[in-house]
Order: structure tokens, then C-alpha cells, then sequence
């Protein structure tokens, strides 16, 4: 057999039933039907593998009629829902799950600490759920003779105190006593025994462990947490581990305990603790109950793992990423402001000399290209966001094929720029998705752009859509340059290229895919790649949930130039960088309004106290004051009260947006803005 090949499936299966683990797969079916079973499980639930296969966890395994109060299968079902619903695994607590004695009839009894992890296609739907059991009975059983042992010397102190005083009066009372002091010393030997051993080896553990009675009262630390704090061996006395928790922390701690004491939940938490060094340190905390026979709780075994090296990186990532987002928008907004009075100066060449081909020519490649350094720069400040969940979505149903229909209008222009041929296979059935259509329609015409500019001129583009009960599919597939196996494990990694070719003379900056992949995610959906190797094409696929429903009307802004003659009004334009506020006074008084420009909040403010405007256009970075409280200013003005108020500027975020609203802006233009998009918002606002 070659080396590489995979193992054939009997092999698996043989693996998979030798493995030591007692593991049981399950079906994530309404019975979790059985569908294997290791040799180790069989052997530890006295089961034989044919009787079982095929058939319900809950019928194999019923709940011990004599415990009802055990609650093993309502809890057990309560964990293999939760991994259905969160698609991750679920640690259960220590389970009494009695088995079935199928030789001699009745029940034998079992302590079991359970996991249960679900086995994902690479879609991302749920393909089994693994269960896998540790017989942690004698482990119980242990824990409840100490617990015994303990009970037995308090009522031996008892019973020597009431004895002194018979002892000189009744010989027969000192034989009984001594028989009674020498059975409960082997006991207690026996109880130290088990205790030694439990400390020794909780002392050999790199963590702080600690156990509580079942009344949330803490009744030892391992060697490890007098280490860590500096504390005295002896000195753990039930509530002094309050003293070592930082302030800030404490309410929520005690919080946590207290809910998972009184309700027997497994406690999780992480809380800073205090160091012998005087400094504090991040830990994860975590406990379990121990419950006997009865299920009540017989103990609370706990442990905190250092974390603190973790949590800092964390938070370094957090700050990285946050200095990483100001950056860019403040990049944007700089690259930004220089685009404005060429995108200008573009629209007067137009204007002015719209009779000479030349200058006409000129003027489109300025704008075509203009359009492509504000595409990458919205690339890069979306990637950001949406890598990070910072977007909102506006989800509604959706028709899948008319966000496909506009997709495609979005980047016709490039696919017939390269003379390739595009085919839809569009399913007969409307197919609709819960989405945002934004969101959805850039997800999709980064694909076909994807596609397009990694394929030689002339060739050919698939795009196709089917659905399942659950599913609504699209595929997009090209016979472009295609994909090596290491390109395709980091297809979807940011600022990942596909590397310079003579097919790509497009070159981008690697954000395509990670974005896609990102927005594909918050919709709930999956997308994958594949490719059989260079030269031979690639295919992603992306699969979207299913909805029933109507799906939305959409209204589609195609930015078409006002019609008709426009009424010429009063602008007032603030921007603090004159070429960008002068070259847009002369386009809008080209279009025929009357303009003025000016550079400062102050001098607006003066001015417009002169003279009424019907339009002001303020830049929001302006020094002193900001665009925001310039509008504040002015609208309070006498005459200003039904002005348009436009915010022009280089900062382009939702939260820009927001609070351009709430200053009370009807519009928020993004350097650079075209001349369709000027008119349109001039003839938004009638006479």
C-alpha cells in the first residue's frame, strides 16, 4: 500500500473499536441513535456490540428505576442538545448512570465523568457527536469513605468524652471503649491513607487545587497555591481565599461560587489572584461536585490555572488591533483628502472641454482610477471591521438570484474588459436567505472578481446556484490560473495573494477572500475552495441557510444624474484643506450654484451670521471645531433652520455615520465624491 494513501474505512473502524477510551458515536438524530462503539466502552457498560448498534442511547441505557432522583438521562440529553445547538463540545459533571445487568437482570451501579463533542463536515454541519466516559466510580466511592471516616472520628471523640466518666465505674464500659478506640484507629489510618495519597499527588500538579465541603466552605489548598500566594500550609481556613482575590474581582467571584453551590452547576470563572510578589495574576478557575449515592453533593473539587501570560497577549492583540483600525481610518481620511480635488478636477475637465476627445479620455481614466484607489481603501477599512464582528447587518429575506443578478452587474465591466464568458445556472426556484443585501452583493462580486482577474483573457466563468432542504448554495468556478494545495490552505488568510502571473495584471492587496469568508460567517454560512492543481481552475463554494418566506423589495441607488434643469441655491463650503474645498466650490458652481468658500469654523460662523445658504457642506475634521459642532453652531442661526446640512469628509465608518445623524446632517458624503453623486443629493431636496 502506497505510504501516503489514506487508511481504508475498515481499517478505521478496526482502530477506532481497539482504542482504549470507552467512546461511543452517536447520531444527532431526535433518538442520538448508535452508530459505533469501542471495545472499552462495551466492556465497562457490560453491553455487547450487536445489541446495541442501531438503536437509541436512551433505550440501551434507560435510567435506573430505584434512582429516579439520579437524573442521568434528562442530563445526559441536556448535554448532546447543547452540542447540536452549539456545534461544541459540553463537559459534563460527575453522572450517577447506573447499567443495565443483562446476565443477571437489575442494575449495577456506576459513577461516569462524561464528554461529548460533536464531529463537523467541512461545511460545518454536524456529522456525529463522539461520547466519551471515564468509570470514575471507586473514585467516588473513595471520596464518600473519607467523608465516612471523617463522620466516624467525630462520633469517636464524642463517644471517649461521654466514656472518662464511666470508665472507673464500669469495667465493662473501658473494653467496649477500648474495642470501639481500636476499630475507629484503623479507620482513621485507613482515612489518612487516602488523604496523604490525594495530597500527594495534588501537590505534584502545576495548578492550585482546592476542595469545599458541599456548603461552598473551602477545606484545603494543595502545596502549589501556598507557593503561589506565600500563604501558611495550614493556614487555608474556609474563607481566606477572599483575601487573595483582587477587589475589583471579588463580587463577581463570590457570585459564580455561590450560584454553583446552591444549584450544583460546574463553576467556571477567571478572576485575578494575588501573588506572593505582591503583584496580581490572572487565573482560570474551575470546579466540579462530587455527589453520592443519593446525588447530593459530598464535596467541590476545584483548581486555578495560571493564565496570566494568556490574558496579557489578549489584550495585547485587543490593543493591536484597535491601534490597527485608527490607523487605517486615519490613512483613509488622508488618502482620502488628496482624491477629492483631482476626482474635481477630473469632473471640470469634463465640463469645461467636453467637446475634445482627449480631455474627455483623460478625464475617465482619472475617475476610473480614482474609483479603484477608493475601492481599496474601503477594502481595507471593511476587512478591519468585519474580520473583528465591529458591522452591522441589516438582515431581511432575500431572493439569493437577484443579489447574484446585481453581483454580476457590479463587475461586468472588468469580466469584459478580459473578453471571458459568463454562464448562469440559476436554479428554477426562488431561493431566498436571511441577509444583509449589502453585505451579501459585495460577498458575491468579490468572487466573480476574484475569479475574473485570475483567469487569462477569454475565459470561462460559472456561476450556479441550488439548494437543498436546508441549504441554498452558490458556486462560482473559473478555468482561470487555479491553486496550488499550500495556496488552498491559505486561501482565506488576510493579505494573502495568489502571486504575480502575466493572467494577473490586477494586483490587489489579499483582502478578497478574508472578507468574503468573514461576511459568509456572519451570515451563518460556510465557504470553501478547491482546485486540482495550477492551470486548472478553482471553484469556492458558499452555503447560506435556507429560509421560507417572502423576500424583501429592494431598492436598488443607481446614481443616475437629476434630470431636468437644477435650481440653483446658495452653498456654503468648510474645508480646512483649500484645494479640496476650492476645487469643490468650482464644481458646484459649474453645475450653477452660487458658492462660497471658506476655510475655518470661525469664519463660516461670521459669514453665515451675513448672508442666508441654503446648503452648507462641512468638512467633520475641522481644527477647533469639529464639523458636528459647526453644524450646531449654524443651524441655531437665524434663516438656517431649513438648510440642508451635508457632511463632506474622509472618514467613512458606521460610527462617522451615527454621529454625522445625530448632529443633524441629511447626508454623508465620503471622499471623493463624483458629480452624479453631488446632483443627486442637490436634487434630493426640491424647491
Amino acid at each position: 500500500m502506497d505510504s501516503q494513501s489514506p487508511l481504508p474505512a475498515e481499517d478505521f473502524r478496526l482502530l477506532f473499536e481497539a482504542t482504549p477510551s470507552p467512546l461511543l458515536i452517536l447520531r444527532p438524530d431526535c433518538a442520538f441513535t448508535i452508530a459505533a462503539a469501542s471495545d472499552a466502552y462495551l466492556k465497562e457498560t457490560l453491553t455487547v456490540r450487536e445489541e446495541i448498534i442501531g438503536k437509541g442511547v436512551f433505550d440501551v441505557f434507560p435510567d435506573n428505576p430505584a434512582v429516579p432522583e439520579a437524573g442521568a438521562t434528562t442530563n445526559l440529553r441536556a448535554s448532546l442538545a447543547t452540542v447540536v445547538a452549539t456545534k461544541k463540545p459540553h463537559v459534563m459533571a460527575i453522572q450517577r448512570y447506573d447499567v443495565p445487568n443483562r446476565t443477571e437482570g437489575g442494575f449495577e451501579f456506576r459513577y461516569w465523568s462524561p464528554v461529548n463533542a460533536p464531529v463537523l463536515a467541512a461545511d460545518g454541519r454536524l456529522l456525529y457527536i463522539v461520547h466519551r466516559v471515564e468509570n470514575v466510580t471507586a473514585y467516588v466511592h473513595s471520596l464518600e469513605a473519607n467523608e465516612a471516616l471523617r463522620e466516624r472520628s467525630r462520633l469517636l471523640q464524642e463517644e471517649l468524652s461521654k466514656s472518662e466518666a464511666q470508665v472507673f465505674r464500669h469495667g465493662e464500659a473501658l473494653s467496649a471503649t477500648t474495642l470501639a478506640l481500636q476499630k475507629a484507629t484503623e479507620e482513621a489510618d485507613a482515612w489518612r491513607l487516602g488523604e496523604e495519597k490525594f495530597r500527594l499527588i495534588t501537590d505534584a500538579l502545576p495548578h492550585i487545587v482546592w476542595t469545599a465541603r458541599p456548603d461552598g466552605y473551602v477545606d484545603y489548598y494543595n502545596q502549589h497555591f501556598c507557593d503561589f500566594a506565600g500563604a501558611s500550609p495550614p493556614s487555608a481556613d474556609g474563607a481566606e481565599w477572599e483575601h487573595f482575590v483582587h477587589p475589583e474581582d471579588l463580587d463577581s467571584v463570590k457570585t459564580a461560587w455561590n450560584h454553583s453551590v446552591a444549584t450544583g452547576d460546574p463553576y467556571e470563572t477567571v478572576f485575578r489572584v494575588r501573588h506572593h510578589s505582591g503583584t496580581y495574576r490572572w487565573t482560570l478557575a474551575r470546579a466540579v461536585a462530587v455527589r453520592d449515592n443519593d446525588a447530593a453533593i459530598v464535596k467541590w473539587i476545584g483548581s486555578n490555572t495560571d493564565i496570566h501570560e494568556k490574558v496579557l497577549a489578549e489584550h495585547e492583540l485587543r490593543e493591536a488591533h484597535r491601534r490597527k483600525d485608527d490607523f487605517l481610518a486615519m490613512l483613509a481620511h488622508e488618502l482620502r483628502n488628496p482624491l477629492a480635488p483631482i476626482v474635481a478636477g477630473a469632473e471640470m475637465l469634463s465640463m469645461l472641454l467636453s467637446e475634445d476627445a482627449r480631455v474627455l479620455q483623460v478625464s475617465d481614466v482619472i475617475r476610473r482610477q480614482i474609483g479603484h484607489m477608493k475601492s481599496l481603501i474601503d477594502g481595507l477599512l471593511d476587512v478591519s471591521r468585519v474580520t473583528r464582528g465591529l458591522i452591522s447587518l441589516d438582515k431581511r429575506i432575500l431572493d439569493i438570484h437577484q443579489i447574484v443578478h446585481e453581483s454580476v452587474e457590479q463587475v461586468r465591466p472588468l469580466i469584459e474588459a478580459h473578453k471571458h464568458r459568463l454562464t448562469l445556472q440559476l436554479a428554477a426556484d426562488v431561493l431566498c436567505v436571511c441577509g444583509d443585501h449589502k453585505r451579501l452583493v459585495q460577498l458575491l462580486s468579490n468572487l466573480l472578481n476574484n475569479a475574473a482577474k485570475y483567469t487569462a483573457d477569454g475565459g470561462r466563468l460559472n456561476l450556479t446556484t441550488k439548494a437543498s432542504p436546508t441549504e441554498v448554495i452558490v458556486s462560482v468556478e473559473d478555468n482561470g490560473i487555479g491553486m496550488t494545495p499550500e495556496l488552498l490552505r491559505t486561501a482565506f488568510d488576510l493579505f494573502q495573494q495568489g502571486g504575480r502571473t502575466a493572467v494577473r495584471a490586477e494586483d490587489g492587496l489579499g483582502i478578497g477572500l478574508a472578507l468574503v469568508k468573514s461576511l459568509v460567517e456572519q451570515h451563518e454560512g460556510t465557504v470553501s475552495a478547491s482546485s486540482k492543481g495550477t492551470g486548472q481552475g478553482s471553484e469556492f463554494i458558499v452555503r447560506f441557510p435556507r429560509v421560507d418566506g417572502e423576500p424583501a423589495d429592494v431598492i436598488v441607488d443607481e446614481r443616475k444624474p437629476a434630470r431636468g434643469e437644477a435650481r440653483s441655491r446658495r452653498v456654503l463650503v468648510v474645508d480646512d484643506n483649500v484645494d479640496v474645498a476650492d476645487s469643490l466650490g468650482m464644481v458646484l458652481e459649474v453645475l450653477g450654484n452660487a458658492v462660497v468658500v471658506e476655510h475655518e469654523a470661525q469664519s463660516a460662523i461670521k459669514r453665515a451670521q451675513r448672508e442666508p445658504f441654503d446648503v452648507f457642506i462641512l468638512d467633520i475634521g475641522l481644527p477647533g471645531m469639529n464639523g458636528y459642532e459647526l453644524a450646531r453652531e449654524l443651524r441655531a442661526l437665524s434663516g438656517a433652520e431649513d438648510a440642508i446640512f451635508v457632511a463632506y469628509t474622509g472618514y467613512g465608518q458606521e460610527e462617522d455615520r451615527r454621529l454625522s445623524d445625530e448632529a443633524g446632517f441629511a447626508h454623508h458624503l465620503v471622499k471623493p465624491v463624483g458629480i452624479i453623486e453631488l446632483q443627486q443629493v442637490l436634487a434630493d431636496h426640491g424647491d
